[in-house]
């Protein structure tokens, strides 16, 4: 097992199966917690890999944008809260049957937390996504 610091990540994340490379502040605290759970772990098979969830927002013109998970690669994507003609929305994407990914735009930031947590446990489209869906 390897341990590293920083706020940078580059490598295969095996909750999304792909390479990715995460650039974002709060990956530097949540990789120091990873490390220091496993280096920790009371025997070799309590130890977890560390599995982040990319994120990010930004606020443009008054107007909240905010991601969770993997947003390429997806074979779906559905508009689940709000609709793009009131500007406020909440879009999930999907690879396989997995959820992999959700963009609000316009929401409030409390709507995405149980998301994130559905991302993190790898969820499964179909009991995550409620059928009344609008395809984008």
């Amino acid at each position: 097992m390897s341990m590293a610091r920083g706020t940078s990540r580059a490598g295969t994340t095996p909750l999304f199966g792909t390479a990715m490379r995460i650039e974002h502040r709060t990956n530097a605290t949540e990789q120091g917690m990873a490390a220091a759970r496993n280096l920790l772990a009371p025997a070799p098979e309590a130890r977890r890999p560390y599995q982040p969830v990319p994120y990010f927002w930004s606020d443009q013109y008054g107007l909240r944008i905010q991601a969770y998970g993997h947003l390429r690669g997806h074979e779906e994507v559905a508009v689940v809260e709000g609709s793009l003609d009131e500007g406020a929305f909440l879009a999930a994407y999907r690879r396989g049957d997995r959820l992999t990914g959700v963009l609000a735009v316009g929401m409030p930031p409390k709507v995405l937390r149980g998301w994130r947590q559905s991302i993190a446990a790898g969820a499964r489209w179909a009991d995550t996504v409620p059928r009344a869906t609008t395809a984008v």
